[in-house]
């Protein structure tokens, strides 16, 4: 796989299924908004016209061929990244972005069902600055979820056991590149979480 370039000031965040991803996100954004930081918060599927499919699909709303879903993710990340008001116009007007879920969730979840290396290889975009693991344990995620009113496709805990197997791979495709991976201990209050990943973004006090 052709390595892409690296997205400066592009933060991505992952984990499984319940791990806290989204909460951080929203946490991120207000505290960029506090410091007067100029950011912008996203996440994928996006809310787009793509997005809105995928979400269906992954709600059993409507059936789709397992490659399909999977190209259906990387055509809703070309157009995140490239379409207007993109993650690449944020970034060339000077924005940080903070983004829940990227290309390495398509590498843990869409090679449950289609073959990995190919899921790798349409996925060739590039990469976040830095990239926060969210590690939470399978049985806290099941746990989490449980609460959710409407049940998509991979919250199983044998599934998410799998697809943790998966983001360790995925994630280590990319050793060679100049991404900033961190594991973040999900088990921990959102707030230790947040403190944790600002203190990586910004070292000194701002």
């Amino acid at each position: 796989m052709k390595m892409e370039n690296i997205l400066k000031k592009f933060i991505v965040l992952e984990g499984l299924d319940g791990s806290g991803t989204t909460t951080q996100l929203k946490m991120l954004k207000q505290r960029f908004d506090k410091n007067k930081i100029d950011s912008f918060a996203t996440m994928e599927p996006t809310d787009g016209v793509i997005g809105r499919v995928i979400r269906d699909a992954l709600r059993k709303k409507i059936i789709v061929d397992n490659k399909t879903l999977a190209l259906l993710f990387v055509a809703d990340r070309n157009e995140h990244l490239y379409g207007k008001d993109g993650i690449m116009q944020q970034l060339e007007n000077g924005k940080w972005i903070i983004c829940d879920r990227y290309l390495f969730s398509s590498i843990a979840y869409q090679s449950l069902d289609c073959n990995l290396e190919w899921v790798v290889d349409i996925n060739n975009f590039p990469l976040p600055e830095y990239l926060f693991f969210i590690a939470t344990s399978p049985r806290e995620c099941q746990k989490r979820m449980e609460i959710r009113h409407e049940k998509e496709i991979f919250e199983d805990i044998l599934l998410q056991e799998h697809i943790l197997d998966n983001y360790g791979y995925g994630v280590n495709k990319f050793d060679k590149s100049d991404m900033k991976v961190f594991y973040i201990n999900g088990e921990e209050t959102p707030e230790i979480i947040n403190e944790k990943i600002w203190k990586i973004l910004f070292p000194m006090p701002i």
